[in-house]
């Protein structure tokens, strides 16, 4: 199976997205860091990028930011919306990548790319493009929030096999396959049916690449983009990094 796009992939993926997050746990543990960052850098306005289905943005508009969010996925923007909507939260939401981010036409004072979204650039050029762009959002002084898996570990590790998440009818399974230059990462869908009084279920497999991203390109990426100020962290709850053990890498990092 050839790997998708990472458009394709998460458009795919975008109806069972929430099934793979606990999102009450997940935004119980990462908002704390979250809204000390903004209230270090008095943000009031915030960027969603790489939003998935906007819980991250929703959570902070309830909170009494302003906020936005984009992803390249329609089908992810699709869902945000409806999140949105249920919340009732106002929250605009724009199918783009993050060459398209000017579509809002506005800097603010927060940026966000969370839940490993910037592995999925396929070369260091890509990368520095994106930083790039998420500065052109940012006022001076702004702040910028990136969360990435700590891929100094990981490849050296290499573990294969991930957690499960879902539900009794809808069952999400993800594992990784590494070669020299590239991750493949592979989701199984699995989702029960009913028909009358027969069940069965049915296996959806995708698979994108992803370019581990390590520490050190990382930082220098950021410095050339024009951020400065550069912090590091274990996850989003805050934790010293600490590149033999975290299992993420968070950077908070200003722009000049």
């Amino acid at each position: 199976m050839e790997p998708l796009s990472s458009e394709e992939f998460y458009n795919r993926l975008a109806r069972a997205f929430d099934v793979m997050t606990d999102w009450d746990s997940r935004l119980a543990h990462e908002m704390p860091f979250l809204l000390r960052v903004l209230k270090e850098r008095r943000a009031g306005s915030v960027l969603d990028t790489a939003c998935g289905t906007g819980w991250h943005a929703i959570a902070l508009a309830r909170k009494g930011f302003r906020t936005a969010g984009c992803d390249a996925s329609p089908a992810m923007i699709e869902q945000a919306r409806v999140n949105a909507a249920k919340s009732g939260v106002p929250v605009r939401f724009e199918a783009a990548d993050f060459s398209a981010m000017d579509v809002f036409g506005e800097v603010f004072d927060a940026v966000l790319c969370l839940g490993n979204s910037l592995p999925h650039l396929l070369t260091r050029a890509a990368l520095g493009e994106a930083l790039g762009h998420m500065r052109a959002r940012l006022r001076p002084g702004g702040v910028l929030i990136l969360h990435n898996l700590n891929y100094d570990l990981r490849v050296k590790k290499q573990p294969r096999f991930f957690s499960a998440n879902g539900h009794a009818d809808a069952l999400v399974w993800r594992f990784a396959d590494y070669g020299p230059e590239y991750i493949t990462f592979h989701t199984a869908l699995f989702e029960r049916k009913v028909e009358g009084e027969k069940a069965s279920w049915s296996v959806q497999v995708n698979s994108t690449l992803q370019r581990p991203l390590l520490e050190k390109e990382l930082d220098e990426a950021l410095e050339q983009a024009g951020f400065e100020k550069i912090r590091h962290f274990g996850g989003l709850d805050g934790s010293p990094f600490d590149r033999e053990k975290s299992g993420d890498l968070v950077v908070v990092a200003v722009a000049e």
